[in-house]
């Protein structure tokens, strides 16, 4: 080989080796960006909860309550802008809560911390609040404290703080707080107008089946039109016989023409009742009956009734409404001042108690490359109030806390993978785990939009916040 040959070989493998070095690098810093996590606030599916918005006066500082029972005050003069003026004038207050791990994984809040990610955040109620004016975010001066009180489903332990999302980054060192109760809606529920409370004490006047409605006609006004009125039974329920039934109190009585005779009535019983475990329940009660009563004496009697029931309706129907809404309210509250606007959350912080280590795999991977496609998976538990999150690299060994999680893969284009935790836990029952081999379990997914997501959600949580 002559030197010219020697000296072309040698330049082209010079050459190759730095485009293979050079490869191999861009290989692995692309590697390194699809496989690490981000940090910060990143909503899965581009949002999260809307903001409950309200106007104020910065000179009078704000009251705000929200139905969790959640309760914010703002004292005046608190707020400066972004040069260290006092602020005034009107400024829009903007609040929301996550009170359950569906809308902490709405909102992208981190819950797993830690260089390998053990610890995790099981939380008991999270809130972000801010305000602003002219469009442009404003702050607390440095010697205002704002005073919250935030709605807990549980009485909070010990080991629970409060921290700080500082820049929206890193939870800083938690804090103590007070656990309250919700007096505010114990003296509402007290303070509530007595009318249908203890509405019907209907008594038996003879040992067959006439009777005769008795109650206090300034809590029940609808009922006075059928005093001293004699009813005698044609049918009743078969839950209870009727001389028990019109012997208990009920909370509310209505009676309505029978669509098949002319002289029968139907008198519909409802109320709370608590049974023998302590728990309340619905208890209702119906009675066909006629009153003893003339053709005259009964239409006068009727009309009278109806036009008094549509009046007492209305009252009435306020009044329970509203004892509902204080009902779906905390009992317990995380009481603490803050000095900053910004992301809050009541948390006990966790090293993940491993059940079991499972690679996980779905039915999607035939169609896509997670890896490539930067799929993330998201466990939501529920009862821990906590939702992990795992790039694909990870999937083969995603701890399992508990068997009652939901899963949601975020899928290019706008769709997502779900898997409900009724799925999700009978895969685990068909699969049982072992703490000493591999757990490999195949999920096959329901492919939903972002908006049916968001419905899905709805859904879960119509009952209450609290999940």
């Amino acid at each position: 080989m002559t030197t010219l040959t020697k000296k072309r070989t040698g330049k082209a493998i010079f050459y190759t080796s730095i485009i293979v070095s050079s490869l191999l690098i861009l290989g692995y810093i692309y590697y390194l960006e699809l496989s690490t996590y981000r940090t910060g606030v990143k909503s899965p599916l581009g949002k999260s909860s809307p903001f409950v918005e309200k106007i104020f006066s910065a000179e009078k500082g704000i009251v705000f309550h929200q139905a969790t029972g959640t309760h914010i005050v703002i004292p005046p003069d608190a707020l400066v802008d972004e040069n260290g003026k006092k602020v005034r004038g009107k400024v829009s207050l903007k609040f929301r809560e996550f009170q359950n791990a569906y809308e902490i994984f709405q909102s992208g809040i981190p819950m797993l911390f830690g260089e390998d990610r053990t610890d995790y955040f099981s939380s008991l109620g999270m809130f972000e609040l801010r305000a602003f004016q002219n469009g442009k975010e404003v702050e607390l001066k440095k010697d205002a404290g704002v005073q919250v009180e935030l709605a807990a489903a549980i009485v909070p332990d010990a080991d629970f703080k409060m921290y700080f999302l500082s820049d929206e980054l890193n939870w800083d060192n938690g804090k103590s707080f007070e656990v309250v109760e919700n007096k505010r809606r114990d003296i509402a529920l007290a303070e509530l107008p007595d009318i249908g409370r203890k509405p019907m004490n209907p008594n038996q006047d003879t040992v067959g089946f006439n009777f005769e409605i008795v109650s206090d006609y300034t809590k029940m006004p609808h009922l006075k039109i059928w005093k001293d009125i004699r009813w005698t039974v044609n049918e009743a329920d078969e839950k209870m016989p009727v001389e028990q039934a019109i012997r208990l109190n009920w909370d509310k009585i209505s009676i309505s023409k029978s669509q098949n005779e002319a002289n029968i009535f139907q008198l519909d019983f409802a109320s709370m009742q608590t049974d023998y475990s302590g728990k309340q329940v619905q208890l209702s009660y119906s009675i066909l009956a006629t009153p003893q009563l003339t053709g005259n004496e009964l239409a006068k009697a009727t009309v009278k009734y109806e036009e008094d029931l549509a009046a007492y309706n209305l009252v009435f129907g306020e009044i329970v409404r509203e004892e509902e809404r204080l009902k779906l309210e905390s009992g317990v509250l995380s009481k603490f001042e803050i000095n900053e606007f910004g992301i809050y959350n009541i948390d006990k912080l966790k090293d993940t108690e491993i059940l079991a280590q499972v690679e996980m795999q779905f039915d999607f991977e035939k169609e896509l490359i997670p890896e490539i496609n930067k799929v993330m998976l998201y466990v939501i538990m529920e009862k821990e109030r906590t939702v992990l999150n795992f790039n694909s690299f990870d999937w083969d060994k995603i701890p399992l806390l508990n068997a009652e999680c939901a899963l949601v893969a975020v899928l290019p284009s706008g769709k997502v993978a779900y898997v409900s935790k009724e799925n999700f836990k009978a895969v685990l029952e068909a699969n049982p785990l072992s703490s000493i081999r591999e757990n490999k379990l195949f999920f096959k997914t329901e492919k939903l939009d972002y908006d049916e997501v968001e419905d899905l959600i709805e859904r879960i949580l119509e009952p209450s916040r609290f999940v």
